[in-house]
């Protein structure tokens, strides 16, 4: 298939020309590329242990309607194929990088999270499982957004899965680059504590809420069923601790890992079999959402 990237400097028409430019200063500080392409075959073309970190959400297997690729193979069939891409990943993922990947959930297969990351767990260590939180009850206040099911024995899904790991289940992680401030700051300023070495600011734990954006056009979407916020994108890798990496999403969609990086200044590199969802993708890191509806 053809490649189709946009870069802020410049273009390229493959990984190849990419990378050329990819460490002098001209092109170091934001680049992108979205490519037309299966995402291992474009795995491939990138240097082992070249990436800082893996930012995605896979096809779920749920039988959900996307433009080109078919979401219903055999469930072997499809934990083989996901294996597949992450050991590709894995390849060219730093010793000391970090995959993230968001599993969706649904009654229609409970499992289908779990299994993946049991699958991965050959290749990969699970050093953090997040739940990613898009709507929650508290205080008789609903916060966030959720997909309602009318339903006579299920309850409606409000959270999914993010599994972070890593090659050894031993690297560093930033927690207060995404944390919170403390409820009673004041009440723990005291005996070796003071406000210079102890900052308003705490880990804010493993259940991230993070609700979606709200869009309520399809255009505006992609016309993609399954997309995820850029903010979800954004903690994962302030989490990293690192600045200015380079992250790769293997299922790019319509952009939420590209525009994240963008925003915090790191490079990213994604692929997509659909052509329509490569175009949105690379019009959308560049001129944003509002402007394609124009």
């Amino acid at each position: 298939m053809g490649h189709e990237f946009n870069m802020v400097h410049g273009q390229c028409k493959s990984v190849y020309d990419f990378k050329k430019h990819a460490n002098t200063n001209r092109y170091i500080l934001e680049w992108t590329m979205i490519l037309l392409q299966d995402c291992i075959e474009g795995m491939k073309e990138l240097e082992e242990g070249s990436i800082d970190a893996i930012v995605t959400s896979p096809p779920y297997n749920l039988n959900i309607k996307y433009g080109k690729y078919a979401d219903n193979k055999p469930k072997q069939d499809y934990l083989d194929w996901i294996r597949l891409v992450f050991k590709e990943g894995k390849r060219i993922l730093k010793d000391d990088g970090h995959l993230f990947v968001n599993m969706g959930y649904s009654n229609i297969d409970p499992y289908v999270g779990m299994e993946v990351a049991m699958t991965l767990r050959y290749d990969w260590v699970l050093q953090n499982n997040i739940n990613w939180v898009k709507s929650i009850h508290v205080n008789d206040k609903t916060s966030g957004h959720f997909k309602p099911i009318n339903s006579k024995r299920f309850l409606c899904p409000t959270w999914e899965n993010l599994f972070h790991f890593t090659k050894d289940g031993n690297v560093n992680i930033d927690r207060l680059s995404v944390g919170v401030k403390y409820e009673y700051y004041e009440a723990n300023i005291r005996g070796n504590n003071t406000k210079e070495n102890k900052p308003n600011l705490r880990d804010k734990g493993n259940a991230w809420f993070i609700p979606y954006e709200t869009i309520n056009s399809k255009e505006l979407k992609g016309k993609h069923p399954a997309v995820f916020p850029v903010k979800l994108v954004e903690d994962c890798l302030k989490l990293t601790g690192i600045q200015g990496g380079t992250v790769v999403d293997p299922f790019m969609g319509t952009g939420s890992t590209a525009v994240a990086a963008k925003q915090l200044r790191w490079r990213a590199i994604g692929w997509d079999i659909d052509e329509d969802y490569v175009k949105f993708a690379n019009n959308r890191v560049n001129v944003g959402l509002t402007p394609l509806l124009s």
